[in-house]
């Protein structure tokens, strides 16, 4: 993958851990209760479909815990109890901590247990994912950044209100029956942040939920397992992307199918600003199946798996090597036949462009052939615009 690195200088900061304390009595100084409350994202006004906040994503559950830090730099650990689990809200008993009202504070989540961290520099990191099951979110929690900022008056409650820093993405894709692994996005430039950090200590909210980058890529990654389709219908892959600005941008679907082949699907970038959540439905999805070829010719079979039978696409061969044969349709899925003339023994490339007549989103299926007449690679369009240089 192309990869862009970032190298980030900061301070130093030491962190003290204040272990518990039995509560004291209250003083018009100190902060009596803690309430950390988590912000739904906003709604996705472009989606086709109403997001029920009944069944939001993003609730307090079992190992969940967070930071506290003041602005001279020290730390608190604050781990979700049982009777907050499920909730969108988790409330502490404030005193023994020696919390002062009046005083500013700032909080993240989740927790990272290092006496010198930075909170400056709060580490993020987006790669990794896993999707276990069609439709399973769970893996998400683990890129939940979360921060906020709270104040509070003599003798009140300190409230945070925390807001999410990445956005999470759906997409769903329609395919054939299978088993899939992996879903790649590609973008043309390097706009997905892997790694960076974040200022916690930052002036306004809005500030706080900035990512410096330090590792950036055009390819964004989720692995697929468990993940089974039994019939004609949507793949839906969930992912915890960071805050970026797609508008403008083609992005293309790679589904890796556990037999090594692999659809391919065309999706209109959006803005995704923090704290912001995106639905991405693809019209249609690829799907290239190889017959035999040898030096004497042979056939190339390819589906085209439409969300609506009456979309309308354009078929164009990009070389005179390969033609058109038949198509046919069967409810969704248009099976589109090829042949491929004889190979007089150089090495030689061709395309076939898969274009939605209304939207002018395409993809392209890449066929190789070598010396020999034998085929050494059929693929998706950006089978060479990732070569995994550094820009």
């Amino acid at each position: 993958m192309n990869k862009t690195f970032a190298f980030l200088l900061a301070p130093i900061f030491f962190f003290c851990s204040c272990s518990e304390k039995e509560p004291e009595a209250p003083s018009e100084s100190s902060i009596h209760a803690i309430r950390l409350s988590i912000m739904p994202h906003e709604e996705d006004v472009e989606t086709k479909t109403t997001y029920d906040y009944d069944n939001r994503i993003f609730l307090w559950s079992e190992g969940d815990a967070v930071g506290i830090v003041s602005a001279a730099g020290s730390q608190l650990k604050f781990t979700i109890e049982p009777k907050d689990y499920g909730q969108a809200h988790a409330d502490f008993d404030g005193r023994g901590f020696a919390l002062v009202a009046g005083s500013n504070y700032y909080s993240y989540s989740p927790f990272v247990a290092d006496y010198d961290l930075n909170p400056h520099a709060l580490p993020v990191h987006y790669d990794g994912q896993v999707q276990t099951g069609d439709n399973s979110y769970t893996h998400l929690g683990g890129y939940a950044y979360k921060v906020a900022m709270g104040t509070s008056p003599i003798g009140a409650q300190l409230n945070f209100a925390y807001a999410h820093v990445g956005s999470p993405h759906r997409y769903a894709i329609p395919v054939l029956p299978g088993d899939f692994s992996r879903m790649t996005l590609t973008i043309p430039t390097d706009k997905y942040i892997l790694e960076g950090t974040l200022d916690l200590l930052a002036s306004t909210e809005t500030e706080q939920r900035v990512i410096t980058p330090t590792v950036l890529d055009n390819q964004f990654s989720v692995e697929l397992e468990e993940t089974h389709i039994a019939s004609v219908g949507d793949l839906q892959c969930w992912a915890m992307v960071p805050p970026a600005n797609l508008v403008g941008d083609v992005i293309h679907v790679q589904l890796r199918c556990s037999d090594g082949s692999e659809y391919l699907a065309a999706i209109a970038g959006r803005d995704g600003p923090a704290n912001t959540r995106r639905f991405y439905y693809a019209a249609c999805s690829v799907y290239p199946a190889l017959s035999v070829i040898n030096s004497e010719g042979g056939a190339i079979q390819v589906k085209v798996v439409k969300r609506d039978a009456d979309l309308d696409m354009n078929v164009t061969p990009g070389n005179d090597w390969i033609t058109a044969v038949e198509s046919s349709t069967e409810g969704v899925v248009t099976t589109y036949n090829f042949n491929v003339s004889a190979n007089s023994g150089a090495e030689r490339e061709g395309a076939i462009v898969f274009t939605e007549t209304v939207s002018g989103l395409s993809n392209t299926v890449t066929v190789r052939q070598n010396k020999a007449g034998s085929i050494i690679g059929i693929g998706g369009w950006n089978s060479d615009n990732h070569s995994g240089q550094a820009q």
